[in-house]
């Protein structure tokens, strides 16, 4: 049986889980928009992308202590630890309209989280490699001994001290 206090707690976890839906759309955006910037090598808009992720985490943290509030307050209501409590437990609880809600927005926020870590994959390795590029071409031009290159007949060192072009051959 549940208490008619927890109709407006439910109603208040309702916003939070679209909130938090929304904010999951908006950082996946936010990814793959900086791998874009990052691919035009656009400094200033990386600079201004950055400060708005910044904004996104700090909505994060708000939002996490908004639902922990709810989580606290549910979890007593239904006499457990905040550990224990999980959506699962209130949608068994809940009138079928209500816990139908709560499913429906859980699945929601589950399905942004897959396409947000996708994308945050995606620009993990977009980074990765281009910090491996950019090594590789700071080695190039400032090398520590002899840098291997290849020609029709395989591997060819040369030295950066003896010249690009060879005016022998």
């Amino acid at each position: 049986m549940r208490p008619p206090e927890i109709e407006p707690v439910v109603e208040e976890l309702l916003v939070v889980l679209d909130e938090e839906t929304a904010l999951l759309e908006r950082k996946r955006a936010q990814l793959a928009e900086l791998s874009k910037i990052l691919l035009r090598n656009d400094n200033d808009a990386v600079e201004t992308l950055l400060e708005k992720i910044e904004c996104a985490q700090a909505d994060q943290v708000l939002l996490e202590v908004r639902l922990r509030t709810i989580r606290e307050i549910l979890a007593g209501v239904f006499e457990c630890s905040a550990k224990e409590f999980n959506l699962s437990r209130l949608i068994d609880e809940l009138p079928s309209q209500q816990g139908d809600a709560v499913r429906s927005r859980r699945r929601k926020v589950a399905e942004k989280v897959k396409e947000f870590r996708k994308q945050h994959l995606q620009t993990a390795i977009l980074l990765s490699e281009c910090s491996r590029i950019t090594g590789m071409m700071l080695d190039s031009l400032t090398p520590s001994g002899a840098v291997v290159t290849y020609d029709s007949e395989g591997p060819d060192r040369w030295r950066i001290d003896a010249g690009v072009l060879d005016m022998e051959r």
